[in-house]
């Protein structure tokens, strides 16, 4: 087996994707002076984008005015899709697990609110 190769990075001086869309070429500048070129499938960036930190801004927050969740196609998943006034909508494929965890976190995630009257 090959020994893994580790670049910290100190700069980056540019990102370009590859001829055929497939790959982010991130050129960058190592902790030796020495520039280096590292790519990425295009396809993984969602994965590198969610492991970065995120703060998020007061004026980044939508008051969300519709939602709807049908099954996906692949007959597994859900496809939940958010919607605000201003008329923007976003969807995600998400997993039946993922569902009841956001519901578990709506309906006992405030300790101060009592419990629904329930009818038998």
């Amino acid at each position: 087996m090959a020994e893994r190769v580790r670049i910290d990075a100190t700069t980056l001086t540019g990102a370009a994707l590859s001829d055929d869309g497939m790959l982010l070429r991130l050129h960058l500048v190592d902790q030796a002076g020495q520039a280096v070129s590292l790519s990425l499938p295009a396809n993984c960036l969602g994965v590198v984008i969610a492991a970065l930190p995120q703060r998020i801004e007061g004026s980044a927050v939508h008051a969300l005015d519709a939602w709807s969740m049908r099954a996906a196609d692949n007959g597994d998943d859900f496809l939940l899709t958010l919607r605000t006034s201003e008329g923007a909508a976003v969807s995600f494929r998400t997993k039946a697990w993922q569902v009841e965890g956001m519901a578990t976190i709506a309906t006992h995630g405030r300790p101060q609110r009592r419990p629904a009257k329930r009818l038998h």
